[in-house]
């Protein structure tokens, strides 16, 4: 008996040999028919292989421990996101949700003059440096 289709329970599913064989080949039409010509150029073929493109320097992110103005709390400041590492709001804002949410701690993301910086709760700057290394970022600044 074939097996129901889980959408639609009323319809049943074809199971391996049930499907009838196709009577024509969509593609038979073509093999009477060769390969389209290549290019023209008068330039002889280089053998040589083009160089790969450069691949982009990681963006180089600087980390604070700051405790001045905070109540006495300590918090990480994850700067030089817009200004170093060119990347927009919405990826900003990613990368903090990651990053909270690994560390499980709360945190901001606040903009400065000219930059925006991820603010995250607590004295845990190895394991943040850890995160953004892994995530393709250089990093500076405090790390232990």
């Amino acid at each position: 008996m074939p097996t129901r289709d889980p959408k639609n329970p009323k319809l049943p599913v074809p199971t391996a040999g049930s499907a009838p064989a196709l009577k024509h080949s969509p593609f038979g039409a073509l093999s009477g028919l060769s390969a389209p010509p290549g290019p023209t150029s008068n330039a002889p073929a280089s053998t040589e292989p083009k160089p790969a493109a450069a691949a982009k320097a990681p963006a180089r992110l600087v980390l604070r421990r700051e405790k001045k103005g905070r109540g006495g709390k300590t918090v990480v400041v994850v700067s030089g996101l817009r200004a170093q590492a060119h990347l927009p709001e919405s990826a900003i804002a990613t990368l903090a949700q990651h990053l909270k949410q690994q560390l499980g701690c709360g945190g901001a993301v606040e903009r400065v003059a000219g930059d925006t910086e991820i603010v995250l709760q607590g004295d845990q700057p190895a394991r943040v440096a850890e995160l953004l290394t892994e995530r393709g970022f250089r990093v500076a600044g405090v790390t232990s």
